[in-house]
């Protein structure tokens, strides 16, 4: 079952009101959703002092936590038009993901909820944006997928970031139905982040190795080896594969490398055991020359799935 973990941080009561709705309407779609809350960095005199809200009853997220999840979104409140303090320290925590790209790939979205209209609707929402970048996740904005984005005649929290809320500096304004209704349709639309994670790492891994596919590589190597033959060194599709006898093809090679193939093969084949051999050795030394910038492109990627790392 696909799992994405609603991940927030609410003083006041507004962001997790908002939360639920979301995930009523992932639970539509068969999501396994669940909400986390991050870690309170204010002590308890300064929260009484501020008259926050009592803490939700949810689990409390950790970093190690996220790799598990298939998507993920945030829910937060602002800070002067900038995601709270209390997002920003969890967020700061995930350097060990970052380094192992454990991230990489994964979709997110965020909901928000601002004082006022004008208070940081939008630019909350671009506050994030640094971390996802740098994390290698997928930013899945809501556009303007429900009708009550495009209203005028009331105030109604929202953007094509994600769904909002209006909360007023006392937080006496609670979400209205039609934010509600934002959300929870937003909820059904984040069903699409598993297959947009998974279509981007094919994506990405295509174009860091040039490779086809494992199993078609795997075929070729295995029809190569079967026939004693050079595996073909012309088409996007091949990659690197020696024979038993030590041979060795290299990726998108052109015909240069192609004629070069041909060569060794037809001077192996009818000199002396000792020159057979030796032909072979100079042009794998040769492949792997050639691939060696390609692994460290892929390792750079780091920022790439962590199954692809040391």
């Amino acid at each position: 079952m696909v799992k994405v973990y609603i991940i927030i941080y609410s003083m006041y009561g507004h962001v997790y009101r908002l939360a639920q709705e979301l995930k009523k309407g992932m639970d539509t779609t068969g999501v396994e959703a669940t909400i986390y809350q991050v870690p309170e960095t204010l002590p308890q005199e300064v929260l009484e002092k501020m008259h926050a809200a009592e803490k939700p009853d949810l689990p409390t997220i950790t970093t190690d936590l996220l790799p598990e999840a298939d998507g993920i979104v945030f829910g937060f409140p602002t800070r002067f038009g900038i995601v709270p303090a209390q997002i920003k320290s969890f967020l700061d925590g995930t350097g060990h993901l970052w380094a192992k790209g454990a991230l990489m790939g994964k979709p997110a979205a965020s909901f928000f909820s601002t004082a006022s209209q004008h208070g940081g609707q939008e630019t909350t929402a671009y506050t994030l944006m640094p971390y996802l970048a740098h994390l290698g996740m997928l930013y899945v904005p809501f556009g303007y997928a429900n009708s009550h984005m495009f209203t005028n005649e009331e105030v109604v929290g929202g953007s094509p970031w994600g769904g909002a809320t209006m909360a007023n500096g006392d937080g006496s304004r609670q979400p209205s139905e039609k934010e509600l209704e934002i959300l929870r349709n937003q909820g059904k639309l984040d069903i699409s982040m598993p297959f947009l994670r998974q279509h981007r790492l094919t994506m990405v891994y295509s174009a860091a190795s040039g490779a086809a596919p494992t199993t078609t590589e795997s075929t070729t190597a295995k029809d190569a080896s079967a026939n004693g033959a050079q595996p073909s060194t012309t088409g996007a599709g091949a990659t690197d594969a020696a024979g038993p006898a030590g041979g060795a093809g290299s990726a998108g090679a052109g015909g240069a490398a192609a004629a070069a193939a041909t060569t060794n093969n037809t001077s192996a084949s009818s000199a002396t055991p000792a020159s057979t051999q030796a032909a072979p050795k100079s042009t794998t030394t040769a492949s792997n020359t050639h691939q060696q910038p390609k692994k460290k492109a892929s390792r750079f990627f780091c920022c790439g799935s962590a199954n692809d790392l040391d």
